[in-house]
């Protein structure tokens, strides 16, 4: 199973300690890697097709950018086989323009059928892969939304947009959408853990897919609750300002 990790700060960060650390944890994901973050408030995203660890240690680009990094939202993505593609362009996460924001989007899960889906909006995502097709939906919901109801607010939408993506297309869906200030995350199928530092360490909120998280520390599992669609979390900065079981 591939793994997610998005770090949340209330000032630009430089994730030197997380970074390295979740590319250990993901050691047995080997095909391939990729980092977003924002500068001057557009997504800038790095990947690479290479393994992120090989011959006991971190490869040397992910390293490198866990060093220099600055930004007050970072998303990682270690992909596994079964993530689809081999090409760099096929890893996580993706990033597309939107309602005015750019944004960032990576993706844990199975969801049958969503290749099948096709948009009829422009930009679209340079990407044979499902997890591609998943953030067009979102982004093609999200923009009807605004379209028909311009006072909506955000979150509204978006639990609209997951309402929609999981009775049209249900399956496994762990995620993370974000802009340059909030992070939004979905999940239904495997806990997302979560931890916020210490201001003496840094005033920080990160949330993995890894199920021990990352460090010895107290990370608290969020659970989707039964019964509903999932769980969704709304962070800003190092707070985590929203959870709620989408029903």
């Amino acid at each position: 199973m591939c793994d997610i990790l998005a770090i949340s700060a209330g000032y630009n960060y430089t994730p030197g300690k997380y970074l390295p650390i979740f590319a250990e944890k993901g050691r047995r994901n080997m095909t391939g890697w990729g980092i977003g973050f924002f500068r001057e408030h557009e997504a800038v995203v790095e990947k690479s097709s290479e393994q992120v660890f090989d011959s006991d240690q971190v490869h040397e680009s992910f390293q490198r950018l866990a060093r220099v990094i600055d930004s007050r939202i970072i998303v990682s993505h270690v992909s596994c086989p079964l993530s689809g593609g081999s090409h760099s362009k096929h890893n996580h996460p993706f990033s597309l323009t939107f309602l005015n924001h750019s944004w960032l989007f990576a993706h844990v899960g199975i969801v049958k059928n969503i290749e099948s889906y096709e948009t009829t909006r422009d930009p679209r995502v340079d990407a044979g892969v499902y997890t591609a097709r998943i953030l067009e939906y979102l982004r093609d919901r999200l923009v009807e939304i605004f379209e028909l109801n311009p006072y909506i607010s955000f979150l509204h939408a978006f639990r609209i947009a997951i309402r929609r993506i999981s009775e049209e297309f249900p399956g496994h869906y762990a995620f993370f959408l974000a802009n340059e200030s909030v992070l939004y995350s979905f999940h239904n199928f495997r806990p997302l853990v979560i931890l916020k530092e210490s201001e003496k360490i840094g005033n920080v909120l990160i949330v993995t897919s890894i199920e021990d998280g990352l460090t010895d520390q107290d990370w608290h599992p969020m659970v989707p609750g039964n019964g509903s669609f999932g769980k969704l979390l709304v962070i800003a900065g190092p707070d985590l300002i929203y959870s709620e079981d989408v029903s």
